[in-house]
């Protein structure tokens, strides 16, 4: 395990979760930011389950992350491969783990009230969930970006990469954006931040 793993965690949850790790056989690192994903799970034959977490300052989300792919480990110790990635069997075991933490001891009441409506039906992403998004923001680190959905339609923002793209119209729950160099069109989900030009 990471040595850095309790640190990441908001005060006073480092026990439950412990308990929730002893005497299971899983590898969990902490690594920088990836752009892609705060967490994954995986499974390679002859090693142990690997749980990977984004280093994060948001000890909110790092808590989360780690409970949701404690529920994919779950999932599969008890029905392998045979459970879609985020279906039922996923969606109870992460209630099931959430709910011993559902309270002003482990969360502040800002965001407790958006996670107890989230974890009635929690989806595959915490992006998919505008309130809880909002809410989790609040403990984020204070930066220059904004999200897509904050900006004006036909604002100019730089991605991550350093391409520059101009807001579109929003087609279900993203929004289409061209790039200025290329013309090419992209889907950018609504709380991807980026820095308006």
């Amino acid at each position: 395990m990471s040595l850095d793993f309790y640190s990441f965690l908001p005060v006073g949850t480092q026990e439950k979760c412990a308990s929730l790790i002893a005497d299971n056989n899983v590898h969990i690192k902490v690594v920088r930011q990836r752009k892609t994903k705060h967490g994954d799970f995986r499974v390679q034959h002859g090693k142990p389950v690997t749980i990977t977490l984004n280093a994060m300052e948001n000890r909110y989300r790092f808590l989360l992350t780690f409970l949701h792919e404690w529920a994919h480990y779950s999932v599969f110790s008890n029905y392998k491969n045979r459970q879609k990635p985020h279906g039922t069997a996923w969606q109870s075991t992460f209630q099931e783990l959430v709910i011993p933490f559902l309270s002003v001891d482990f969360f502040p009441k800002s965001l407790l009230e958006p996670l107890k409506k989230h974890m009635k039906k929690p989806k595959a992403t915490f992006a998919a969930d505008a309130s809880l998004m909002l809410a989790l923001r609040q403990f984020d680190l204070p930066n220059d970006k904004k999200c897509i959905f904050e900006l004006e339609q036909g604002a100019l923002f730089c991605a991550s990469d350093g391409r520059i793209f101009q807001k579109g119209i929003k087609r279900r729950t993203r929004f289409l954006c061209t790039c200025t160099q290329t013309k090419r069109q992209y889907l950018f989900p609504p709380f991807v931040e980026v820095k308006q030009m």
